[in-house]
């Protein structure tokens, strides 16, 4: 999802799992989007959001929540894998525009 949302002209910061997303989301400026993969190791997408939603700094941060099993009953938007690439597009475009040109 990074490597299309960057051919998009998508500003993308990525993260291997829920921890180092929490880490990356509280100690930096917060993002206007985070589109969530709701099955990663260790801390998952519902214990991300659960404790994203804990923190004022970024509670009100908008979700796209990703799975190919399970929903996020209180993500913004949800969609199930494999993704429809330009419906998801269109999604992320309702809360942000690609930063450059596309190539």
């Amino acid at each position: 999802m990074a490597n299309v949302l960057r051919d998009e002209g998508f500003d993308v910061v990525a993260v291997e799992d829920g921890g180092a997303a929490l880490e990356q989301l509280r100690g930096s400026s917060p993002p206007r989007l985070i589109v969530l993969d709701l099955m990663m190791p260790g801390m998952d997408g519902w214990d991300l959001r659960h404790e994203q939603k804990r923190d004022p700094k970024i509670a009100e941060i908008p979700v796209i929540a990703v799975s190919a099993a399970g929903k996020l009953p209180d993500a913004d938007v949800h969609f199930r894998k494999p993704l429809d690439l330009d419906k998801f597009l269109a999604a992320v475009k309702q809360y942000v525009q690609p930063s450059r040109r596309r190539k």
